[in-house]
């Protein structure tokens, strides 16, 4: 590396309107303005850090005090241009309102407006981090800002909006600036690479520009770090590795070892291996609560997103996997890890080993959680049971057999004895079977079996169903006794 380097966000800073990416509404706005020659006193700057919120104030700046403006561009090239883009310009003062935030630095200030430009025609004041300044500054601030010499224009910047008060949005036009998609990124480092000749893949430029979080400057700078590490070869394989992230197969891996329950001793040992690689726990855990977060917007058809922070090839394979998934099962998931994961945090553990066996316990009590019943499959199999007992008798499973008590009585065909006859007739009788001699000695059978078929159409007795409810739920903590009335 030479001496004379030169960061990636600092060498790549754009230095006219055009150059800007993503903010077409404020550029817009203040291309406009000088078309229109209505330039304002003051302007606000609102919007996440590293956006272009600086970047854009300094190329207002050149454009107000440029010498040869090549219409709504500066020039670059004259005096005052170059002065203003190596920040020794004496027209344009960049004042951190973090370390200046007194009142006595906002009194300097007013006593400085009413000099003139010396080199240009404004005297442009940057006020960086402007939410910064005290209470007392800004009611300093008000005045001067309200009505400020004709060469002067202020340009606030600031990350907190609702920090700034009233009186002071009131006397700005302001403009907010918005976090730069992940697509858009992903497009402006690519051409970045190819003038810088790296080496890359698509995978590997998507994670440059996820880690960036919406902001040019930090995605340069992740940049920068990322080619060193990879020696200019910004492959998604190495860009993994040194973001740590461990890849869709390890939580569907850890995903299935939780909903079956025959793999769930593995669950330990994947922690254990985790534990062994010095992979920090409390951000696997993290991972792995925005994979599913990941999967229950793919069932949302949310999946296309800018926050998923998952490849698009990854999220493929995930559509097609887990397509039929239940999607209560990943929501009641995705709830008890979360808490599982608040809990580590507000506990502040020492060691990555206390961590783990805080996950082995958590996880323990997981398992036993999910093998109750739940409140759908409890009312899925009363729903069931209720159908087969009202319905019809054939709809039983063979392993139940009804209990069928026939009694015997005497066919149509058989003669019957003729009332006239005199009892004393010689007559011949049949001896009666046992069967029929059970039903002698018990007068109330056939009052019994008669009472049996008015109550139980289906004919079954109620150890009969009492046998089906337990085979129903066998495994289950529910009494079948709390079901006879069915």
């Amino acid at each position: 590396m030479s001496e004379n380097h030169q960061v990636l966000f600092r060498k790549y800073r754009p230095q006219f309107f055009r150059d800007v990416i993503y903010q077409d509404l404020a550029v817009g706005s203040l291309q406009n303005a000088f078309k229109s020659k209505k330039i304002g006193h003051a302007y606000i700057f609102i919007g996440p850090r590293g956006v272009g919120k600086t970047t854009i104030a300094r190329i207002l700046a050149k454009r107000l005090n440029c010498e040869r403006p090549d219409g709504v561009e500066p020039c670059n090239e004259c005096t005052s241009c170059l002065e203003i883009t190596k920040g020794n310009s004496n027209d344009v003062f960049e004042i951190d309102a973090a370390s200046n935030s007194g009142v006595d630095n906002i009194r300097e200030l007013r006593e400085n407006v009413k000099f003139n430009a010396m080199g240009g025609k404004y005297r442009v004041y940057i006020l960086d981090e402007v939410h910064m300044l005290s209470g007392a500054a800004f009611n300093a601030l008000l005045k001067t800002l309200e009505e400020p010499p004709a060469h002067v224009v202020f340009i606030l910047a600031t990350t907190e909006y609702h920090k700034i008060p009233e009186t002071i949005l009131s006397r700005c036009q302001d403009f907010h600036f918005r976090k730069v998609p992940v697509t858009v990124l992903q497009s402006y480092i690519e051409t970045l690479c190819t003038k810088e000749g790296l080496k890359y893949d698509s995978e590997g430029l998507f994670w440059i520009a996820k880690k960036g979080d919406g902001s040019v400057r930090d995605t340069l700078s992740f940049m920068e770090q990322a080619v060193i590490f990879t020696d200019g070869n910004l492959t998604g394989a190495k860009l993994r590795k040194m973001i740590g992230y461990h890849g869709i197969d390890t939580f569907t891996d850890f995903l299935n070892q939780l909903i079956d329950t025959s793999q769930s001793a593995q669950i330990f040992e994947t922690l254990e291996n985790l534990f062994q690689s010095g992979i920090d726990l409390s951000k696997f855990i993290w991972d792995f609560i925005e994979f599913l977060n990941s999967l229950l917007l793919i069932k949302d058809n949310l999946a296309d997103r800018e926050s998923i922070n998952i490849p698009q090839e990854d999220l493929q394979k995930l559509k097609q996997n887990y397509r039929e998934l239940d999607r209560e099962i990943l929501v009641l998931l995705a709830e008890r890890i979360f808490s599982i994961h608040e809990k580590l945090n507000l506990m502040k553990l020492r060691s990555s080993y206390e961590m783990k066996v805080y996950l082995e316990i958590q996880f323990r009590k997981l398992i036993l959680d999910r093998e109750k019943p739940s409140v759908s499959g409890l009312l899925a199999k009363i729903s069931e049971l209720t159908k087969l007992v009202q319905g019809d008798i054939s709809i039983l499973p063979d392993s139940i057999e009804p209990v069928k008590k026939q009694i015997q009585t005497p066919s149509p065909t058989q003669e019957k004895p003729n009332p006239n006859t005199n009892s004393q007739t010689n007559t011949k009788i049949d001896s009666p079977t046992p069967e029929t001699k059970a039903q002698i000695s018990s007068p109330t059978s056939l009052e019994k079996n008669t009472n049996t078929k008015e109550t139980n159409p289906s004919g079954n007795h109620p150890e009969d169903m009492e046998k089906l409810l337990k085979e129903k739920f066998s495994g289950m903590e529910v009494d079948p006794k709390q079901f006879k009335n069915l």
